[in-house]
């Protein structure tokens, strides 16, 4: 197999977050961590969330998140939000987020009344080299490596266009991985 040229340190292994949300003063950031952990959503779609739009369903912790970034005039999808189901078994769930819902008693009450610049000024001060995006990035990268398709990325993710979702699938290296054991 070859050496990819693309190579990084995975920052949001799970030990790493689990040492941020412990380092971290507030409730809400720690709640934020996991979240942008288990969801890898954008920062912007995680500061605009409401306590409705969190809940829990079966055995699963649902977020509706919506799509900022769609461009619009893009397709019958450009503003609608897409569900993500999460199992509450999953790490972090019933720790730190579903205590943190519980105190948010209305249903219109943002779940992280923050700014971006507040939250990666927080970031920084727990891992220097830690911004929102990345979360966003190792899950993506994640569900790429576990086998996700162009279609279930895309989903994930709220994409329209299936090239991001098809760039984060090759740069993985799986594809070609699988092939070759299929071939010797």
């Amino acid at each position: 197999m070859p050496e990819y040229k693309f190579k990084r340190k995975e920052l949001t292994g799970l030990e790493e977050v689990g040492s941020m949300i412990a380092r971290a003063r507030w409730d809400w950031l720690k709640a934020l961590i996991a979240f942008l952990y288990l969801y890898g959503c954008r920062i912007s779609e995680a500061l605009k969330l409401q306590r409705r739009n969190v809940w829990i369903e079966g055995e699963y912790l649902v977020a509706q998140i919506g799509v900022l970034k769609r461009r619009s005039g893009k397709g019958p999808y450009e503003n609608v939000p897409h569900l993500i189901h999460v199992s509450t078994d999953a790490p972090f769930v019933k720790d730190v987020i579903i205590p943190y819902l519980e105190k948010i008693r209305d249903p219109e009450a943002k779940l992280f009344p923050r700014t971006r610049q507040l939250v990666w000024a927080r970031l920084k001060e727990l891992n220097q080299l830690i911004s929102p995006h990345v979360f966003r990035h190792d899950r993506l990268m994640k569900l790429a490596l576990a086998g996700a398709s162009e279609a279930q990325l895309m989903d994930w993710a709220g994409w329209t266009d299936p090239r991001p979702a098809a760039n984060y699938i090759r740069s993985t290296g799986r594809l070609a991985q699988e092939l070759a054991e299929k071939v010797y």
